[in-house]
Parts: C-alpha cells; structure tokens; sequence
C-alpha cells in the first residue's frame, strides 16, 4: 500500500509544473505532451470522425496510440494542416468546427 501512495504522490508532483505550464500559456501554444491528455471522450470523438473520413485509427477507443497518430498525419496531410501526428489544436479546430471557438468566447 505504501508503494501505491508513493507511486501516486511522485506522479502528482511530477505533474504538477507540466500542468502549471499549460495554464499560463495562450490557446494553440501548448507542448505537444501536455497536448495530448485530452479527455477520452475527445480522443475517442477524433477516432470516429477520423473513421468517418476515411483514415483508419483503429478502435475508437479513447486511447491515442499509434495508429490514431498514423491516422491523424495521413488526415493532417490531407487537410493541409501542420502534420504533427498529434491531436493538436489545429486538428481539433478543423475536426470540430466552433467547439474551440465557443468556449473561447466564453472566457473573456
């Protein structure tokens, strides 16, 4: 038991400045690990449109591996868009018109 609280604890302060980091920065300027821990339900909405147009991610599972990556550059590549292989904030704005742009109006 000792073992799984100190696990839990050295993740947490592990963490903790990647997380800190992402707050102070601007929309679009995140790192691209910091990027990537998207809800489940995001990642699993971008494997079914990436389905949906033709790119194969395999399950749509919620878990980005490498053939959701894969997917994701072919699918970068042929919107014309930074290919990253990552979820970005391009790719996310481009498969979810308005999304990004409505919670963003709402912050100001």
């Amino acid at each position: 038991m000792r073992k799984v609280l100190a696990t839990l604890m050295l993740g947490g302060l592990l963490a903790a400045p990647m997380v800190a980091a992402a707050a102070d920065r601007t929309p679009g300027s995140l790192p691209a690990a910091v990027d990537q821990l998207l809800a489940r339900d995001m990642i699993q909405q971008a494997q079914t449109h990436l389905k949906l147009a033709g790119f194969e991610p395999g399950r749509a599972d919620g878990v980005f591996d490498a053939r959701t990556s894969d997917a994701l550059r072919q699918y970068q590549a042929a919107n014309a868009i930074p290919v990253s292989g990552l979820l970005d904030e391009p790719t996310r704005r481009l498969m979810f018109p308005g999304f990004l742009d409505t919670k963003e109006g709402n912050e100001g």
